[in-house]
């Protein structure tokens, strides 16, 4: 009996939904837009080159909680980009979807967990949840509806709502951003949860 038990718990614990490891070492799935590109070493990504965009192009994502791993080298620039069509010009990801920046600037707008163009991040709930430069930091991006919330480092740096009707955030692609020379930007363990 206690043998039958075991392997129900398995099957159980097997079927039972969890997270999607989008990237965890292997980059099958993924696509590369535009010039420049990510190196992909021992389970890390890292940026080079751009700007490009390194996208998901399996599949489309609907209402999800992302979570990643980013550090950055310096002053560097990059950002993960939430709800575009799929497209080989990564500017598709940048008119048409959303930036979560990733950038060591103090300029409000354009600082990590800013909706790149959109929305400033919460700056002293940023300031207190941010790592030094070339720790690692974790973002969580919750996406329902036309809503994602920006968690950084499990604190709440960002809430915002879409109302732009020529951009959508129910259904699209999730890709990471290399933004150029000199912009060091690495990724790891990218997961997702429907």
């Amino acid at each position: 009996m206690r043998q039958i038990l075991l392997v129900v718990a398995l099957l159980l614990a097997a079927c039972s939904p969890g997270p999607l490891r989008l990237y965890s070492g292997s980059t099958v799935g993924w696509s590369q837009a535009g010039p420049g590109g990510f190196a992909n070493r021992n389970g890390v990504l890292t940026s080079s080159g751009g700007m490009g965009l390194f996208w998901y192009s399996a599949r489309e994502f609907r209402a999800y909680a992302l979570k990643l791993d980013w550090k950055v080298s310096g002053d560097s620039n990059s950002g993960v980009f939430i709800g575009f069509p799929a497209s080989s010009d990564p500017m598709s990801a940048v008119n048409k979807g959303y930036e979560v920046q990733i950038d060591a600037s103090d300029e409000p707008a354009r600082t990590t967990g800013a909706i790149y163009g959109f929305q400033s991040a919460d700056t002293a709930a940023r300031d207190k949840a941010v790592r030094p430069i070339g720790e690692w930091n974790t973002f969580e991006l919750v996406v329902s509806g036309e809503r994602v919330r920006v968690l950084l480092n499990g604190v709440q740096v960002n809430d915002f709502t879409n109302t732009d009707p020529a951009r959508s955030l129910v259904s699209g692609h999730i890709g990471l951003q290399n933004h150029g020379d000199g912009d060091v930007v690495s990724f790891r363990d990218i997961r997702l949860t429907e």
